[in-house]
């Protein structure tokens, strides 16, 4: 050991480390690189509290869904290492899945369809096309399967922008899934064709109850509001576990903008009204005439409004249109000829001025502004893109298009391609522009390329419009005035007296670009769009135009929580988790005021430090050789030829021979995350391609390494196994170690609330006997895949335990004194264990002691008092965690009894039905077989919630004692150094 006094410290810092993750980290789940808020904290929280993860998060645009998914992804992935996530999105969503899960998530996921994709050795999180599950060979097979005894976790994301039939699949194949997430802000529970898969996916149980009894699903939720309104009625159960049992929406998560509009930039809308040219003025009339007879209850559907959109584009876009009409040889006719020979005389476009004077008075304020403009159709993006750079000439060549995605299923790749290489000249800077047409996907993230939109064309769908505004106006996008404030910049170019005008003021009216759009009923949309096309008929607004009013969009629901009443909880919950910092938390001496996060990314640098400064690893400071872009590497301590010297242990995929290969570039801090994240940096000249950049925190391969490597260095060399090590600690001058006493004791302990040894083996006694009576294989797997969900709810369990008591790192020890011991403070502890000196350079040095620091009898003593001290402690930890999670197991409990007796109730009636007949043509044999098969299944539930049950109580009930808590000593004699 080089320095046992620097190696202990860091091995105290892993355990710092390890009990932040289980405590403040909410069970690894923090460990993201992104800055948790406050409806994240509470959304993670309580999905990680549940019996079963098992839920739609429906929080609106922007408030962060990917992220809090990504999080709990971490937090199972703490939990168990070998956790793997199939990840199910529309195609659109593929490259912010793909950016997000490795510079948030630490993964580099796999791509179904891809060339490199091997199904033997997935990665913790893969991402498939909800496409791609239907596809099949030649043979029939189908190319993937979504299955779940590869995959615990299942998400899908966005899918009522799938086609329903998908839906309806996707409902069926995560019935067998442990883990099932939903995320969509829209997710039409209001209409029933979209609301039964989803309740399907959330509700598998009674979805199986439904076809038994040739029911639906909501006369079933109405049966089950019942019983739990009875059940309150009869004052047998509080209201949380009645509702965490029977209500509808048990299972579904909303936040809504409005209550987080502090956490998301204002809107700035700026109109700008401009005079029809000859040929506009004439195409607007032709427009009006075209749609005159329209009925205005089928809102913009048909041929005739397709051809007013056009006529209102630009000239380049009205040609064919007019061409159309002009053939005609009506009155009509006759006009559109004129027409279009005037955008063929004189092609101008009223607008383009007003566009010129909005780019020239903003570069002259901020020179490297991007905007998004909204251009209609190609015909005008390929007018904008001629025209543009006769004025500022630096835009040739410098204009990003993105164009709307071939729906071909040969081209979703090239697509996503595409849509990166579209957006990556933005992201660097080499263009300022992004023409779209009148279309945008949800999930497509431009907040961190532009926080102005310009509609040079406006979309006439109100949907259109809040997608499109919603792209730019999310979590930590828009620019900040000096006050701090992020504003988003919305500006409306509209003809006087065209009919889009007309429409653009209807949607304002209503409110459509103050705010994101209210949760609207399928009705409601109807009546919206009739309104916005008898607006475009007349061509003037009606009078009171009454503002949107949000629908009810959630499930019917005697049980229901108003969405502001759980934003206050939120909030509750995020004061407690940054103000909660007691005697023993693990990074409690931090600078005050700074919220736990911050506080770890703080303690994380100071261990890479301390690493540094004891030769274990290497750590310097470098920057990207194309921006100059700051970061860290890390790698092991070098030799003069740059070569790997001892280190205590390897990093995974870190290579020994030369640090210019192998080096690990990263980051520590939020704040030091580029926008956007960037994957990778050039380390060095002549590098094609840049090396994948590491955000190290928990979740990270090479932090957990780092985590894991000395917290097996701290059990065999400071462990309880061993004798205490001692050792002479020279200090700097004035170090504040020196006032506590010449030779100390110094113990660190960590406690955990619900550790992995109180979690049984898979298979107990009386399922092995089961399994050794199951036949075939098929039947095995079934009771194999009964016993990891039975594992998945133990792991609840000990989740929900950790998340009401928080795991605690003590730190104890003693110093010599007149009688012979002292018991030392917290903050003398930690004194002891700072190596550096207030000015943070010059830094304690330890060596063996070749002498006793002191007598062994006085060494024992104190051994012996530290351990009953432990002892005690820990006797007091595990009473007062069984008593703070008292409340939260009571529901676990209830849960776990629901759920299962649901399940078994579908089994038993699907061994009955079997029992009551047998099935024309099946021989008697096969069928007392098929019986006997389905009556196993019945046990081997019944069974395992006997055991989930059996856990809660034995944990209750205290009789899982943990005998010895892990800890590590060392006996330093601390001297000045001379």
């Amino acid at each position: 050991m080089n320095d046992p006094y620097l190696r202990f410290v860091n091995c105290v810092g892993a355990w710092r480390m390890h009990a932040f993750a289980l405590s403040e980290g909410l069970c690894g789940a923090l460990g993201v690189a992104a800055d948790p808020l406050p409806h994240q904290l509470a959304t993670v929280r309580k999905l990680l509290g549940e019996f079963r993860i098992r839920h739609l998060i429906s929080d609106e645009v922007g408030l962060g869904k990917t992220v809090q998914a990504l999080m709990v992804i971490n937090a199972l992935r703490f939990q168990d290492p070998s956790h793997k996530t199939l990840v199910v999105l529309p195609g659109h969503l593929l490259s912010q899945w793909q950016d997000e899960c490795w510079t948030k998530g630490h993964v580099m996921p796999a791509l179904v369809g891809e060339s490199d994709f091997d199904k033997a050795n997935l990665p913790p999180i893969t991402l498939v096309r909800a496409g791609d599950l239907t596809v099949r060979d030649e043979e029939g097979t189908l190319l993937f399967q979504a299955d779940s005894q590869i995959f615990d976790l299942i998400i899908i994301d966005e899918p009522q922008t799938m086609p329903r039939e998908t839906v309806q699949t996707i409902s069926q194949l995560t019935e067998g899934f442990r883990q099932v997430l939903v995320l969509s802000a829209t997710p039409r529970l209001a209409d029933v064709t979209w609301r039964n898969p989803l309740m399907h996916i959330l509700e598998p149980e009674l979805a199986k109850l439904a076809r038994f009894e040739e029911r639906t699903i909501d006369e079933l939720l109405a049966d089950r509001e019942a019983s739990g309104m009875a059940a309150l009625e009869d004052d047998d159960q509080p209201l949380p576990v009645v509702q965490a049992q029977y209500a509808a929406g048990r299972r579904i998560i909303r936040n809504s903008r409005r209550d987080w509009s502090d956490r998301l930039p204002r809107r700035r809308n700026h109109v700008v009204r401009v005079q029809p040219l000859q040929h506009e003025r004439l195409r607007s009339e032709i427009a009006l005439e075209l749609v005159g007879n329209t009925d205005p209850r089928s809102g913009f559907e048909g041929p005739h409004w397709t051809a007013a959109k056009s006529l209102q584009r630009s000239a380049r876009a009205a040609r064919s249109v007019l061409g159309d009409v002009a053939e005609r040889g009506d009155q009509l006719g006759m006009v559109a000829s004129a027409a279009r020979q005037l955008t063929l005389d004189d092609p101008g476009d009223s607008r383009l001025s007003a566009l010129l004077d909005i780019l020239a008075d903003q570069w002259a304020r901020k020179p490297d502004r991007k905007f998004v403009i909204v251009c209609g159709d190609n015909p005008t993006i390929e007018m904008l893109v001629a025209a543009l750079p006769r004025y500022f000439p630096e835009l040739d060549d410098a204009i990003s298009i993105l164009r709307r995605p071939s729906a071909g299923q040969e081209d979703r790749v090239a697509n996503l391609r595409e849509m990166q290489a579209t957006l990556a000249p933005l992201n660097s800077g080499e263009s300022r522009l992004l023409l779209v047409g009148d279309w945008v996907q949800a999930g497509l993230n431009l907040h961190q390329v532009s926080s102005s939109i310009i509609f040079y064309a406006l979309p006439w769908e109100i949907d259109s419009i809040d997608q499109l505004i919603g792209r730019i106006d999310r979590l930590n996008g828009g620019s900040a005035d000096r006050d701090g404030q992020r504003w988003v910049d919305i500006w409306r170019i509209l003809v006087e007296g065209s009919q889009e005008a007309a429409v653009a003021d209807c949607m304002d009216a209503m409110g459509v670009f103050g705010s994101p759009l209210p949760p609207l009923s399928p009705g409601q949309l109807e009546d919206v769009q009739e309104l916005l096309a008898r607006a475009a008929i007349a061509g003037r607004i009606p009078a009171d135009i009454p503002k949107l009013a949000e629908t009810e969009q959630s499930l019917p629901s005697t049980f229901r929580q108003e969405v502001s009443e759980m934003a206050d909880e939120a909030r509750n919950l995020s004061d407690i988790w940054v103000q909660n910092v007691g005697e023993n938390r693990p990074l409690a001496l931090d600078v005050q005021g700074r919220d736990p996060v911050a506080k770890k990314e703080r303690a994380i640098g100071s261990w890479l430090k301390l690493m540094s400064k004891a030769s274990d690893f290497d750590v310097d400071v470098r920057k990207d050789k194309s921006d100059s872009y700051v970061f860290r590497t890390l790698w092991y301590p070098r030799t003069e030829k740059n070569r790997a010297a001892e280190s205590p242990f390897l990093l995974p995929g870190v290579g020994t021979d030369r640090w210019m290969a192998d080096h690990v570039p990263c980051i520590l801090r939020r704040a030091d995350m580029a926008s956007p994240p960037r994957r990778s940096v050039l380390t060095d000249q002549g590098e094609d391609t840049g090396r994948p950049l590491h955000f190290i925190d928990n979740g990270n391969d090479i932090f957990d390494a780092l985590v894991a490597g000395y917290r097996a260095i701290a059990e065999t060399s400071f462990g309880r196994e061993q004798h205490t090590v001692q050792m002479i600690v020279m200090l700097p001058e004035g170090h504040s170690a020196l006032a506590v006493g010449g030779n100390v004791f110094l113990t660190a302990t960590l406690f955990d609330p619900f550790p992995d040894s109180f979690i049984p083996e898979l298979w107990s006694v009386s399922a092995q006997k089961l399994l050794k009576t199951t036949p075939t294989e098929a039947q095995r797997t079934q009771l194999l895949e009964d016993r990891k969900a039975l594992r998945s709810h133990w792991q609840a369990i000990q989740r929900a335990v950790r998340l009401s008591t928080p795991a605690q790192l003590v730190l104890s020890g003693a110093a010599q004194s007149s009688d012979g011991y002292r018991s030392l403070t917290r903050e003398e502890v930690e004194a002891c264990l700072q190596p550096f000196a207030e000015d943070g350079k010059a830094a304690a040095r330890g060596k063996a002691a070749t002498q006793p620091v002191v007598s062994r009898d006085l060494a024992e003593r104190w051994e012996a008092e530290n351990g009953m001290h432990v002892a005690k402690v820990s006797k007091d930890f595990h009473k007062t965690a069984r008593q703070q999670a008292a409340s939260r197991l009571e529901i676990i409990a209830a849960q776990t009894a629901a759920s299962y007796s649901a399940e078994l109730r579908n089994r038993e009636l699907a061994a009955e039905r079997r029992r009551a007949g047998r099935p024309e043509g099946v021989p008697e044999e096969l069928w007392l077989g098929q019986v006997a098969a389905l009556e196993r299944q019945c046990m081997s539930l019944e069974m395992c919630m006997e055991e989930a049950l059996a856990l809660i109580n034995a944990y209750r009930g205290g009789a899982l004692q943990v005998d010895e808590p892990p800890a590590i000593s060392i006996l330093a004699g601390l001297r000045t150094m001379g």
